[in-house]
């Protein structure tokens, strides 16, 4: 079945290739040439060359060594070569008669060009490289005033759940920033929610490859932070503020010179997110009788004030070596307050119980990361060698007071706290070695050795009013200890021949891990070593299409949180509760890609395939009653059944004019969840998930933005996801000579974004629903730059004309 639904949907994608990836071949000639940095001579790769001519537009990008070669029919056109942070080159109505080589394109290197960073009609914030796809996130204006966490959720293709998990195809995906893995707490969400978006320069969604990492359920997300060329001091400015809280301010600072450049972001904000939850529960016995209702009513404050400040630099040695250091430092306040209503009713819905709960939760946290890099090129021709050593430590100190007043039937009260000491180092260990054997091929090795210890001194006490002291509940004091070790070794062996390339790695992975608690004296350990292989297989058609078969081997680590054993008392009926024999799970991951860019559309589509054995499970379980006689249910991670997911993604751009830009990213697939315990978990059902938008940019620097975001019901045989969907707005206007940037963006406009579940687990059938509070913002970014008058800048204003005549003379 899942065969036959393969072959269909790639028959569609050669549908695409047939009539729109080919372009004619009669009377072609071919253009050649090489871009390369107009001071420096350094190649400049990925930068774009266009042939514009009455028949349309074509084009193509610039190889790693910056050369590039296009196919086109002869006769005039106008030839247009630019790059992010560059004075684009156009030569206009060109005659190309016959095979021409333009030699070595100077592209100058233009500061005002990197400060204006605003989206106009003709930028893109989608762009398709092969292996790759790019989320251009500072030209976004929906961006502005917000974090990581932000950022992520208006990639294309990537979604954030209500807990934080970062979401892709319908699994999980890595996260890194600037290709270093993230070490954190809960999910990475601390670490995400506090890195400002005006210091992120786009967001690159790579197909696992054996030199990347095998974590994850098939792409890696990587978040490229901002870091500047031009000499001088530039930046900018931040400032934010809404309702609910999100006030704050951050600045990007950067000052490059011929030898050094440093870099700086700091950043503080206070937020505050309310979600609303309401728990509507019909309890069942043995023989499918009502027993009793049960009903919850929850509003979570969650409020956080954060800090962070990080400084590096790039010591350029000499023309071969770089020394690549940085210091970051983070400090989180959080302080959570939950109010909970709980009415318990009887089978002839008379209330027998009614009570009132308060949680106030609160935690101190401090992370500080040290990173180095050294970087030595042998040659020009990419034969290198880096090495990466990364530390960092998270402390965080919680306390938590639980105070439940009983109303009905009697007045009483119960006080618990709960107090919690984490405390998480990783260090990271990484060397790369590139060595080409030509132009067209080249061997990459290397090794990364990653190594987590965690503990968790947790203690629950109560309060007995008989002694009047807080008593520890016994069961609820301990110490759990988790260490991590993982040792990688990767190969990969990249080739070319024309417009086919290909490359196959295999990368090698050994795992050691060991899970205590102090009370029992017990260690689980578990020691095992993979093979993740991978391989791909690209075309690139004259005219800047692509094909691509991607395939690889990965595996999904539980996180701190889902191993965790110490429990969640937030909420008195339902519970969390980590799994510490959780074993992680392999994924197989296959892909087949298809993008074509024209001159008014854009199309990047593929259709994948994820299988996955003994993934995690959540289940719901009845863990009996408490004093009061009311059952408690406790969520807990398991490893069970299998997990097949087949669809496809078609991600549009449509520009029929200047100033006015459609997107639509839709994502249908069939999730297919089989073998779990005694099938009750099993299902299979077509989801769809999918994302519009509509941007309108007129001449006076005002633009508006109107997204809309939809995921169809998702089901089981005990649990359904019901549909979610929302729509959020955003206008801004460019000042001071498009220098700054006013912004106003509403989130969940018409408050319809809806967590809601149906389930019927522990003889209990369960409404939730979940939402936030709608957001407003408004900031205000504003971007500067400084030129330094080095050598360099005025060897390049001397020599700005004469470039430009030499160009025009090839041409």
């Amino acid at each position: 079945m899942c065969l036959k639904k393969i072959i269909l949907l790639i028959g569609f994608l050669f549908f695409w290739v047939y009539f729109y990836g080919q372009e004619p071949t009669t009377n072609k000639i071919t253009v050649t040439g090489k871009i390369i940095d107009s001071i420096s001579k350094k190649t400049v790769e990925f930068a774009t060359i266009s042939f514009k001519n009455n028949e349309g537009i074509v084009g193509t990008t610039s190889d790693k060594k910056g050369n590039f070669s296009m196919s086109i029919p002869s006769g005039i056109y106008t030839i247009k070569i630019e790059f992010l942070s560059y004075t684009p080159k156009e030569f206009i109505n060109r005659e190309l008669k016959q095979d021409t080589n333009l030699g070595n394109v100077q592209l100058l290197f233009s500061a005002e060009n990197l400060d204006e960073v605003e989206v106009v009609a003709r930028e893109k914030l989608i762009e398709f490289k092969v292996n790759k796809k790019i989320y251009n996130a500072s030209k976004d204006i929906v961006n502005r005033g917000g974090n990581a966490m932000d950022v992520l959720n208006n990639t294309p293709s990537v979604r954030v759940d209500e807990d934080g998990n970062v979401i892709m195809r319908g699994a999980s995906a890595t996260v890194l920033i600037d290709g270093k893995p993230l070490f954190g707490l809960d999910s990475n969400t601390d670490i995400l929610s506090t890195i400002p978006s005006n210091s992120i320069e786009k967001v690159e969604i790579i197909t696992r490859s054996a030199k990347y990492s095998a974590d994850g359920g098939g792409a890696i997300l990587n978040i490229v932070t901002k870091k500047r060329k031009g000499s001088g001091l530039s930046g900018s400015i931040d400032l934010h503020l809404g309702t609910p809280d999100n006030n704050g301010a951050s600045t990007f600072l950067n000052e490059n010179t011929d030898n050094i450049n440093i870099f700086s972001t700091i950043s503080f904000n206070n937020e505050k997110k309310i979600r609303r939850t309401t728990i509507d529960q019909t309890i069942f016995d043995n023989n499918d009788n009502v027993t009793g209702f049960y009903d919850e009513i929850r509003k979570d404050e969650n409020q956080r004030n954060s800090f962070l400040f990080s400084l590096g630099s790039d010591f350029y040695i000499n023309n071969n070596n770089t020394l690549t250091t940085s210091l970051l430092i983070n400090t989180n306040n959080k302080n959570f307050i939950s109010t909970l209503g709980l009415d318990d009713f009887d089978a002839t819905n008379t209330l027998e119980r009614s009570a009132n709960r308060n949680v106030g939760d609160f935690d101190d946290d401090s992370r500080i990361e040290l990173f180095l890099n050294y970087t030595t090129k042998f040659n020009d021709d990419g034969h290198q060698l880096s090495f990466d050593f990364k530390y960092d430590n998270t402390v965080s100190k919680n306390n938590a007071t639980i105070i439940e007043s009983t109303i009905i039937p009697i007045s009483e009260s119960i006080n618990q706290k709960v107090d919690k000491e984490q405390n998480l180092d990783n260090f990271l260990f990484q060397l790369d070695y590139t060595l080409p054997f030509s132009d067209t091929k080249k061997l990459e090795s290397g090794y990364k050795g990653t190594f987590r210890l965690y503990e968790n001194d947790f203690k629950v006490s109560q309060f007995d009013e008989i002694l009047r002291d807080f008593i520890t509940i016994g069961g609820f004091n301990d110490v759990v200890n988790y260490d991590e070790k993982i040792h990688a070794f990767y190969m990969q062996y990249s080739a070319s021949h024309g417009n086919l390339s290909y490359s196959l790695g295999l990368r090698s992975e050994t795992t050691d891990i060991s899970i205590g608690e102090d009370s029992s004296n017990n260690i689980i350990s578990k020691n095992y070593t993979n093979l993740f292989p991978s391989a791909t297989l690209d075309y690139e058609f004259e005219g800047g299409s692509y094909l691509s078969l991607y395939y690889s081997r990965g595996i999904n680590r539980p996180s701190i949180a889902q191993i965790n054993p110490f429990i969640s008392l937030s909420s008195e009926r339902f519970q969390s509760i980590g799994n510490p024999d959780l074993d992680s799970y392999f994924n197989d991951y296959v892909e087949f890609s298809f993008g074509k860019d024209f001159e008014k559309l854009s199309i990047i589509s593929s259709v994948f395939l994820n299988y996955a054995k003994d993934p995690f499970l959540t289940v719901i379980q009845n863990a009996g009653q408490n004093a009061d006689g009311s059952d408690i249910f406790i969520r807990t991670p398991i490893n069970n059944g299998n997990k097949n997911i087949i669809g496809v993604d078609i991600d549009l751009t449509y520009r029929p004019f200047k100033g006015l830009r459609f997107g639509t990213y839709i994502n249908p697939y069939n999730l297919d969840i089989s073998n779990t315990i005694d099938n009750l978990y099993n299902f299979n059902s077509w989801v769809l998930y999918a994302q519009t938008y509509a941007l309108v940019s007129l001449n006076n620097g005002l633009r508006f933005k109107v997204d809309h975001g939809y995921q169809s019901s998702i089901k089981n045989k005990l649990t359904t996801l019901k549909a979610i969907n929302f729509a959020n707005i955003t206008i801004s206007k460019s000042l001071f000579k498009k220098k700054a940037t006013l912004t106003f963006r509403v989130k969940d406009v018409f408050n319809s974004k809806w967590f809601s579940t149906q389930s019927f687990e522990a003889n209990t059938n369960t409404l939730r629903r979940t939402r936030y509070d709608q957001r407003f913002n408004l900031s205000f970014t504003y971007r500067f730059k400084q030129k330094r008058r080095s050598s360099r800048d005025r060897g390049r204003e001397v020599n700005k004309d004469v470039l430009e005549d030499k160009q025009d003379e090839k041409l």
